[in-house]
């Protein structure tokens, strides 16, 4: 199986296969009769974001280049959708792509692809406290701008919010665990958006929940070979 994933996501069609699912989402929405400004900024978002992660899962730094452009229409997007707990992390993501600029520059290989890491137990009960603190604060926030959210988008925000917002930090800290909570929150922005009713959005992470597989494989393939 991680052959097969691995053979799919090194394919030079694979990028372009993508962007086509994400075009035909945004068609779905019928653009050209009736104009939404969410689903464009969705589509904007989407594209530069499905490069992003796709560079970022190779080990390129050009991918956080991307991300930046990416945060700003997810962002936006979710807003729109009154998912705050889906937008909040994409503020914090256009500064950890800014990071990621620089301390990856600073650690790559031969092949101009980053350095990976492993997490040590230190690090994953860091992880783990970081994660519940992010939950809460998720909770007060929505409560303090007063959005009303169902109990279901209240308590998949939250996990939404703590775990990109780890997941980030981890990737942006060359750790090859972020890749796990990364399917995670792929699978819940997923049925967020599918109860939402924002197919673009839910088409984008359904290629993030195979490229966080990708990732994953490749990140721990890399790990394991000794690093240049």
């Amino acid at each position: 199986m991680i052959n097969i994933i691995l053979t799919i996501g090194r394919h030079r069609i694979y990028p372009y296969f993508c962007v086509l699912l994400v075009i035909f989402a945004f068609f779905y929405t019928d653009p050209f009769t009736s104009f939404n400004l969410r689903y464009a900024i969705s589509f904007f978002g989407a594209i530069c974001g499905l490069l992003c992660v796709i560079l970022l899962a190779k080990r390129r730094n050009s991918g956080n280049v991307l991300g930046m452009f990416a945060a700003f229409g997810e962002s936006t997007a979710n807003i729109l959708g009154g998912n705050i707990g889906a937008s909040l992390p994409s503020f914090y993501y256009f500064g950890a792509h800014i990071y990621g600029l620089v301390t990856w520059h600073k650690n790559k290989t031969s092949d101009q692809t980053v350095k990976v890491r492993s997490l040590s137990e230190r690090y994953f009960l860091a992880t783990l406290i970081f994660l519940i603190l992010a939950v809460f604060l998720n909770i007060y926030l929505t409560g303090a701008l007063g959005v009303d959210n169902t109990v279901y988008q209240l308590i998949t925000n939250c996990f939404i919010f703590g775990l990109g917002v780890v997941a980030q930090l981890l990737l942006m800290m060359r750790f090859s665990f972020n890749w796990y909570l990364w399917i995670i929150l792929n699978i819940l922005v997923i049925s967020l958006n599918i109860y939402t009713n924002n197919p673009i959005i839910a088409t984008q992470y359904l290629i993030y929940l195979f490229n966080s597989a990708y990732g994953m494989c490749e990140w721990k393939r890399s790990e394991s070979r000794p690093v240049v």
